[in-house]
């Protein structure tokens, strides 16, 4: 179905501005992926899909497959989509991000009880209040890629919904589970249950990480970028590793530290 939109004070447009915050989208239970490449990503994944909202005209590219896509959802009647004029989009979008197209979805929250039903020689990766949001989609990239299974967040790590959060994981979020616990006493049941050995990475004084063995087994700690892993969740792991580094570098950018460190399982 098509609709038109013509006034900046469409229901709709309200909740694409209130989804621009984390509070906005924890209380719709809804997020927004901008462009057509991320739309493309939960069109082709079946996610349920409120509506899809384009710029005028941009439907009428018959040369783009993709395009021809978001026309089907409006012709077959499965999902709304809606037009609007250039200017009132663009007050919505990100202008160079957006590119004419974005999609309201709803979130389908992973439910606790994965962790019980994890794999024994599975990997999880545990964010302790990672806060940049380009660090946060690189290292859930990194998790798919290097066959991470589960993801826990501590509360004040950067919401996954986030559009900056989205377009660095390149939509890859939607393959990989992550779960948020509410702090150090929910992560330890967590881990426990799960099973794994907790390993966090420490500036120095931890065992070198090629020594010890990450491929399998693991709940790797990955703490904030400027104040490193909380002293509560410090001592819930066992093992302590260390990245050796030459010169006077006194740390790695979190996202290449925990890249490094979850390829062990791809290199074993």
């Amino acid at each position: 179905m098509f609709v038109r939109i013509e006034s900046e004070n469409n229901g709709r447009l309200r909740l694409i501005r209130k989804l621009r915050t984390a509070k906005g989208r924890s209380e719709e239970g809804r997020f927004a992926v901008e462009g057509i490449n991320l739309v493309s990503e939960v069109i082709g994944r079946g996610l349920d899909i409120d509506f899809i909202m384009v710029s005028e005209g941009w439907l009428d590219d018959d040369r783009d497959e993709r395009r021809i896509a978001v026309r089907n959802c409006a012709e077959s009647g499965n999902i709304t989509v809606c037009e609007a004029a250039e200017n009132l989009f663009n007050r919505v979008t990100d202008t160079e991000y957006g590119a004419g197209v974005l999609a309201v979805v709803r979130k389908n929250e992973p439910d606790a009880g994965l962790i019980d039903a994890l794999p024994l020689d599975s990997n999880i990766l545990v964010l302790d209040r990672i806060q940049d949001p380009g660090n946060m989609g690189t290292m859930i990239r990194t998790a798919v890629a290097a066959g991470y299974s589960l993801i826990l967040a501590v509360r004040g790590t950067v919401d996954i919904y986030s559009p900056k959060v989205l377009r660095a994981t390149a939509g890859m979020v939607f393959e990989i589970p992550v779960i948020y616990v509410s702090d150090a006493a929910e992560l330890s049941d967590m881990i426990r249950r799960s099973g794994k050995k907790a390993v966090v990475t420490v500036p120095d004084g931890g065992r070198p990480y090629y020594e010890e063995d990450l491929s399998k087994n693991t709940a790797l700690i990955i703490g904030n970028e400027g104040r490193g892993v909380s002293d509560e969740v410090m001592d819930l792991a066992r093992t302590r590793v260390t990245l050796p580094m030459k010169g006077n570098i006194e740390s790695l950018n979190a996202a290449i530290a925990a890249a490094i460190l979850m390829y062990e399982a791809v290199r074993k």
